[in-house]
């Protein structure tokens, strides 16, 4: 009989010490490392198309470009139970990303996509010891610098290689998923992957001639991080 008692209260310390080691709650920081692939759409409007108001495209131009991506995360991470955990985070990206576009002829258009800012919300499940797979999902802002060379080489009224140029900052959404392994009770690697789409937007290039251009970008990403949780 003691023997008996002495075996479950061993299993009881087991059962209480993994609980304890798959318990995710609590702040962490991290900072992770990866490759995306940036794609951008460029339009511009029919401007014999303002009576009918049929939409039609003028010029569209499509292209991507992929490199490095790099940044940091911060969140709070709360465990409800054994079999779920939400939580909230802010996180800085920076790219490198460079998309040009020629629309047609000598016309070229330019995307390059800077900082970006998120907000926003996650909900997993625990799994082993201090590990976890979770779906996430929220607000994106993103700086965006654009370019646009019409390159008039052969119209009189305008400069050769006249350039517009914007900065502007980009409301959108990201959603993701990804898996944190614990190393150890504070320290964890991670595999994520998180699609952004900072819609599209219309910049005007000529206000006498009311000509605009409408750039629609998004973006996808694959990155590995290392985090601390405290």
């Amino acid at each position: 009989m003691k023997a008996i008692f002495l075996i479950g209260a061993a299993a009881m310390a087991l059962a209480s010490t993994s609980a304890q080691a798959q318990d995710v709650s609590g702040f962490r920081i991290e900072g992770r490392l990866g490759w995306e692939k940036a794609d951008a759409e460029t339009v511009l409007p029919n401007p014999e198309d303002d009576e009918d108001e049929t939409g039609d495209e003028f010029l569209v131009g499509n292209d991507d470009d992929d490199g490095a991506a790099y940044g940091v995360e911060i969140g709070y991470d709360m465990q409800i139970g054994d079999g779920f955990v939400v939580g909230a985070y802010g996180g800085l990206d920076l790219s490198d990303s460079n998309i040009c576009s020629e629309l047609v002829e000598d016309e070229l258009a330019c995307a390059e996509l800077g900082r970006t800012f998120t907000v926003g919300v996650r909900a997993g499940v625990p799994i082993g010891n201090n590990s976890l797979i979770y779906a996430k999902g929220g607000y994106s802002n993103g700086k965006l610098d654009l370019t646009y060379d019409p390159d008039l080489t052969d119209n009189d009224d305008e400069e050769p290689g006249e350039i517009a140029a914007f900065s502007d900052k980009r409301d959108g959404y990201h959603l993701g998923a990804g898996a944190e392994i614990g190393i150890s009770s504070s320290i964890y690697a991670k595999l994520e992957y998180v699609y952004t789409d900072f819609g599209s937007d219309s910049y005007l290039l000529d206000e006498e001639e009311e000509t605009s251009i409408d750039v629609q970008s998004d973006r996808h990403q694959v990155l590995v991080g290392l985090g601390l949780r405290f």
